[in-house]
């Protein structure tokens, strides 16, 4: 099994970050450049989320099901229920945690663990770190422009 961890200082108040999971359009925000759009099913636990995938992923689809939400604790963890056969990981599970770096600043921690389906672990660790360092990019464009 993999682990890929991601932990970075970002320059907003933690519950205008927390706004980027928290809410469709903001998990529709975050995932630009290599999610084109997502849908959501249901409501709480349970809902099923369906990217459709483009950019160093490739096209196609991935279905996710929110197993955790803690609003208080600003955490939620998804699993892949459905790679669509674009996504080469089993059992992945994603989780982030948004933790308050004072009143101005928090910290956004991410961390997955999936085990590579038919591909070397390094092939599909660098597919994970490319998926957070755009995500990243993302919340931190997300900040600048004041859409958080």
């Amino acid at each position: 099994m993999i682990t890929v961890e991601r932990a970075v200082r970002v320059a907003a108040p933690a519950d205008r970050v927390w706004k980027l999971f928290a809410t469709e359009e903001g998990q529709r925000r975050a995932e630009e450049g290599f999610v084109s759009s997502i849908e959501f099913e249901g409501e709480g636990l349970g809902m099923v989320r369906t990217m459709r995938t483009e950019g160093h992923i490739g096209d196609g689809y991935v279905k996710e099901r929110l197993d955790h939400y803690n609003e208080a604790e600003m955490e939620m963890m998804f699993r892949i229920i459905d790679t669509g056969d674009v996504v080469p990981f089993a059992d992945y599970c994603g989780f982030a945690k948004i933790i308050p770096a004072g009143a101005s600043a928090c910290v956004l921690l991410m961390r997955s663990t999936f085990v590579p389906v038919d591909m070397p672990e390094a092939e599909a660790r660098a597919v994970s770190e490319e998926n957070y360092r755009l995500f990243i990019a993302n919340v931190h464009a997300a900040v600048a422009a004041g859409d958080v």
